[in-house]
C-alpha cells in the first residue's frame, strides 16, 4: 500500500483501520513513517497509542528528531506510553520534556517518567529523580528508586537511605536494591540493620543481596540473618572479625569447627569472600565435613582464593562422588583461570571416564590455547562422552589448529560426536571444513545434519549455498530451521520469498511455530543486510557521471 494512503488511514474514524495502518508503517520504518506516527501519540484509542509507541521505539534514532519536534508543542497531560517511549530511545533530548511533566496528575505517568529518566542515564536526571523519590504515590517512589539504580550515582545515597523509613516494604526493597547497585560503603550499616531487623522477609532478602554486592564487610551481616537465635552472639563476633580484614581469618576458620552446620557453612562463605590464602589449611580440612552443605560452601570458597593450592584441591574435587561438589569445583577452577590448567591436565588421564569428561569441560571453559593438543587426543578416547566433550571444548577454545582433528571426527561412529565436531568447526569458522561438512548433509542422523547446516552458515563459504537451499524443503522441521539459520548467516537474500512463505501464519502457512519463528528472524537479518547494502551502494548523483 502506498505511503500516502497509509498516512491518510491514520485519520480514519475506525480505530481498527488506524491500528492496521500504524502496524504497517511500523514495519516500513524510515523518516516519513516516523513523522506520521508521532502525530498519533494522542490518538483516543489506547491500542493505537501503544502500537505507535512500540513502532517508534523500534525505529530508534530515526524517531528521535520527529518525536522531539512534536513534543516541543505538546499541551496537556502526558500519556505513560510517551514517557516509556522516551526511555526506550535513551536520548538525552527527551530529558527536558520529561522534567517539565514531573507534576503530571497521574501517578502512572510520573512513574513512567521516573523509569525513562533512569534509562536515559545522564547526571542531569539525578535532581528530578530525587524529587520523584519523595512523591506521595508508592509506585512513583518505587520507580524513582529503581531508576536511581540505573544512574548508580553516589550522590543519591543519602536521599535513598532516608527512604529506608518508608512504610511500604516494596519501596524499601527497591531502595535497598539500588543501594546495592551503587555499591557505597556508606550504606552498609543501614543495610545491615535491615538485614537483621526488617519485619518483611523480602526486604531482608534484598538487604542480604545488596550487602553481598557492596564489600566483604557486608557479608557477615548475612551470616547474622541466616543464623538462629542461639547463635546471635557468635554472629555479632563474626561481624566484628570481618571488619578487621586479614586479622579475622583465624577466628573465622575456628568457626569451621562449630557444632552448627549453618555457622560452618556461613564461615566458609565469608572466608571465600575475603579470599585470603591464610584460610586454605582450614578450608581444606573442612572438606571432610559430614554435612553436604558445608562441603559445598567450602568448595565455593576455595574457588575464590587465587592460589595454586586451591587449584590443586579443586582439581581433585572433580573426582568427588557428590555431583554438586564436583560442579562447584569446576566453576571454581574456571574462576582461577591459568592456575587451574596444569592440575586439570593431569585428570585427562584418569581411569574414570566421568572425571575425564569433567576435566575436558573445564579446559573448554578456560579457553586455554595450550590445551588444544591434549583435547585433540580426547577425540580418540574409547568412551563416547569423552569424545563429545573434547569436540565441544575444542570449539570453545577456538584454536584453528584443532580443525584437522575435528574434520576427522566428522567420520566418528557415534552421531553425537559427529554433530558436536560439526558444531565446533562452525565456531572455528574453518574454511577448509566446507567440503567435509557438506558431506554430512546426507547423514542419517538429524542432529548431525542440523549442526552441519548451521556450521556451514557460520563458516561463510558461498559454495555451500546450493546445498543449503534444498534443505529448506527437508521433511524434518529442525533441519529446515537449521537451513534457515545457515542461509541467513550466509546473507543469501535470494531466499527471502521462500522465507516469507514459510513465515506465514496458519491457514495460509503450514509450517510449525519454530520454523515460522526461525524464518521471521532470518527475514529480519536479511532485510537489514539488504538495507545496509543499499545504503552503501553509490547513488547516481555521486558517481561523477551526472550532468553539470
Amino acid at each position: 500500500m502506498p505511503l500516502r494512503e497509509l498516512i491518510s488511514r491514520l485519520q480514519d474514524p475506525d480505530p481498527v483501520i488506524r491500528r492496521r495502518a500504524a502496524e504497517t508503517l511500523g514495519h516500513m520504518g524510515g523518516d516519513e513513517a516516523a513523522g506520521a506516527l508521532v502525530l498519533m501519540l494522542q490518538d483516543p484509542d489506547d491500542t493505537v497509542r501503544t502500537l505507535v509507541s512500540n513502532a517508534l521505539a523500534a525505529f530508534g534514532e530515526d524517531a528521535v528528531d520527529p518525536l522531539t519536534r512534536y513534543l516541543a508543542a505538546w499541551q496537556g497531560p502526558v500519556d505513560p506510553v510517551v514517557a516509556t517511549l522516551l526511555g526506550k530511545l535513551r536520548d538525552a533530548r527527551g530529558l527536558s520534556f520529561l522534567t517539565a511533566h514531573l507534576a503530571d496528575p497521574e501517578p502512572a505517568t510520573r512513574a513512567a517518567i521516573a523509569t525513562a529518566l533512569g534509562r536515559i542515564r545522564t547526571e542531569r536526571a539525578l535532581p528530578p529523580l530525587l524529587e520523584l523519590l519523595r512523591d506521595m504515590a508508592d509506585g512513583v517512589r518505587i520507580a524513582a528508586a529503581r531508576a536511581l539504580g540505573e544512574l548508580q550515582d553516589p550522590a543519591a545515597v543519602d536521599a535513598l537511605m532516608d527512604e529506608m523509613a518508608d512504610e511500604n516494604p516494596l519501596v524499601r526493597a527497591a531502595v535497598i536494591e539500588t543501594l546495592g547497585r551503587i555499591n557505597s560503603e556508606k550504606s552498609v550499616d543501614i543495610l545491615s540493620r535491615a538485614c537483621a531487623e526488617d519485619p518483611e522477609s523480602d526486604v531482608r532478602q534484598a538487604a542480604m543481596a545488596a550487602l553481598r554486592r557492596i564489600s566483604a564487610r557486608a557479608v557477615t551481616p548475612l551470616i547474622q540473618a541466616l543464623s538462629g537465635d542461639d547463635l546471635s552472639d557468635r554472629i555479632r563476633a563474626v561481624s566484628q572479625l570481618l571488619d578487621q580484614g586479614k586479622a579475622s581469618v583465624l577466628p573465622l576458620a575456628e568457626l569451621l569447627g562449630s557444632d552448627e552446620p549453618t555457622v560452618r557453612a556461613s564461615a566458609a562463605e565469608v572466608l571465600g569472600v575475603l579470599g585470603d590464602a591464610a584460610a586454605l589449611d582450614s578450608l581444606i580440612r573442612a572438606l571432610a565435613d559430614s554435612d553436604a552443605r558445608v562441603r559445598l560452601s567450602v568448595t565455593n570458597a576455595l574457588g575464590r582464593i587465587k592460589h595454586t593450592r586451591s587449584a590443586q584441591v579443586l582439581a581433585r574435587l572433580l573426582e568427588d562422588e557428590d555431583n554438586k561438589v564436583a560442579a562447584a569445583a569446576a566453576n571454581g577452577l574456571e574462576r582461577l583461570c591459568e592456575l587451574a590448567v596444569d592440575p586439570v591436565f593431569k585428570l585427562l588421564n584418569s581411569e574414570s571416564a566421568e572425571v575425564r569428561v569433567r576435566a575436558t569441560d573445564v579446559l573448554g571453559r578456560l579457553r586455554h590455547k595450550g590445551a588444544c593438543d591434549r583435547l585433540v587426543r580426547g577425540l580418540a578416547d574409547s568412551v563416547t562422552w569423552v569424545r563429545v566433550a573434547s569436540a565441544q571444548a575444542l570449539g570453545e577454545v577456538g584454536d584453528t589448529q584443532a580443525a584437522p582433528a575435528l574434520i576427522a571426527a566428522l567420520r566418528d561412529r557415534d552421531p553425537v560426536v559427529r554433530a558436536t565436531a560439526a558444531e565446533a568447526l562452525g565456531k572455528l569458522r574453518d574454511f577448509p571444513a566446507t567440503m567435509p561438512l557438506l558431506g554430512l548433509l546426507g547423514d542419517e542422523d538429524d542432529l548431525v545434519r542440523i549442526n552441519a547446516l548451521r556450521a556451514l552458515g557460520r563458516i561463510g563459504n558461498p559454495a555451500a549455498i546450493p546445498f543449503l537451499e534444498p534443505a529448506l524443503e527437508a521433511p524434518e522441521p529442525d533441519v529446515r530451521c537449521a537451513a534457515i539459520d545457515g542461509l541467513a548467516a550466509l546473507r543469501v537474500t535470494s531466499v527471502l520469498p521462500t522465507l516469507r512463505r514459510m513465515a506465514r501464519l496458519w491457514p495460509r502457512g503450514k509450517e510449525p511455530g519454530k520454523v515460522r519463528e526461525a524464518a521471521r528472524q532470518a527475514i529480519a537479518t536479511l532485510e537489514a543486510a539488504l538495507e545496509q547494502e543499499n545504503a552503501l551502494a553509490p547513488h547516481p548523483e555521486e558517481d561523477g557521471n551526472g550532468d553539470e
